[in-house]
């Protein structure tokens, strides 16, 4: 499942190494991995993402 925000930023759910991890990229760079959804809300605001297919 991904999430994109206006700003460009995208969310990606995922599973490595049987841990789930939020990753966050812009364009083709990887930004950051956050274990949960608290740490990443830290850092993006989480109303402003929207369901991306």
């Amino acid at each position: 499942m991904k999430w994109v925000d206006s700003r460009g930023f995208e969310v990606e759910a995922l599973v490595l190494g049987n841990r789930p991890w939020l990753r966050v990229r812009r364009g083709r760079e990887y930004v950051a991995y956050y274990t949960d959804v608290a740490e990443l809300s830290r850092h993006l605001d989480l109303a402003d993402l929207v369901r991306s297919d």
